[in-house]
């Protein structure tokens, strides 16, 4: 996908309305919710995703060093990435 989109015209109430493809694209749906960051004087929108708060639990020990494995995986890039939720699924049934 080219990183050329349309223009958009920011309406009152400073909203402003995605263009289709990208929408499509990034399968951003109504209700979703979306982060906004500014790098290098752009404005980006990142796609989030929000959980509800879970009640403390403990882990094992065995839980606890595979909890540790994951966080040394996610330090040293050893992490698929995906650009939709479809695609990790579709990765997990392989």
């Amino acid at each position: 996908m080219e990183n050329l989109m349309p223009l958009v015209q920011v309406k009152s109430k400073s909203q402003i309305t995605l263009p289709q493809r990208a929408r499509k694209f990034l399968d951003i749906q109504e209700g979703d919710y979306l982060e906004v960051k500014i790098e290098k004087n752009a404005l980006v929108l990142k796609p989030k995703t929000i959980l509800d708060k879970l009640p403390m639990f403990e882990l094992s020990s065995k839980g606890e060093t595979m909890l540790q494995e994951a966080f040394n995986d996610v330090r040293a890039g050893r992490v698929k990435k995906f650009s939709n939720i479809k695609d990790l699924i579709s990765d997990l049934h392989k």
